[in-house]
């Protein structure tokens, strides 16, 4: 009988993962014209977190899908993505761009420009040792096609100086980030921010230090 579970359990490491509805959705989505494109309006600005919001609308059924990205162009790279489906365009203005715009302001900006945004924040984090955010994949394909190197738009990695530049977030793990600076830029050639009172978080995840 254990054995027979063991080869339940090996043919189904096996198989590859199914894609999900949205994923299987999605191909269809970055075909849909562009409602609009907005960036956080400072985005520009050394070590700014910046929002981004690719938003398609189906000609056919009306239906919004937005690919959004939280961008840390000072250290981390695509710290959160999402990639959600609304109905019509006033449960999309309701339920999500009013409340990103109570938070920042924003500006529209050209789909080039969002993509070198997004793809420049990743690569000087995977430079780092850092991982995009894992549903960052399923927003790309809301994103669509894009041509960033045709932007002449400079996009400023890390502090004003050059250097790696963290600032804490409620959610990040300073000591084991700070960790991975260590090893792949030195002690002291990077830059760190933490929220005044609040401790190191302790090393939850051990075994997961390379899986930024």
């Amino acid at each position: 009988m254990a054995k027979k579970y063991k080869r339940r359990e090996e043919k189904q490491k096996q198989r590859p993962s199914k894609p999900s509805a949205l994923r299987l959705f999605a191909r269809q989505m970055d075909q849909w014209p562009l409602l609009e494109c907005i960036i956080t309006e400072e985005w520009d600005q050394p070590s700014t977190l910046v929002q981004i919001a690719v938003v398609r609308k189906s000609p056919q059924t009306g239906q919004v899908a937005v690919a959004g990205y939280l961008v840390d162009l000072g250290c981390l790279g695509v710290k959160n993505a999402l990639a959600n489906i609304y109905p019509s365009e006033a449960v999309y203005q309701r339920e999500y761009r009013d409340h990103l715009l109570r938070r920042q302001d924003f500006t529209t900006c050209d789909l080039n420009l969002a993509a070198k945004v997004i793809d420049t924040a990743v690569a000087y984090a995977a430079s780092l040792g850092f991982k995009p955010h894992r549903d960052m994949r399923d927003a790309d394909l809301i994103r669509g096609a894009a041509q960033p190197e045709l932007c002449a738009e400079e996009v400023p990695v890390g502090d004003e100086d050059g250097k790696p530049f963290f600032i804490a977030g409620p959610y990040d793990n300073p000591t084991r980030i700070m960790r991975i600076l260590d090893r792949s830029v030195g002690p002291g050639n990077y830059h760190f921010l933490m929220p005044i009172g609040d401790p190191f978080m302790d090393d939850e995840d051990e075994d997961e230090d390379d899986e930024m």
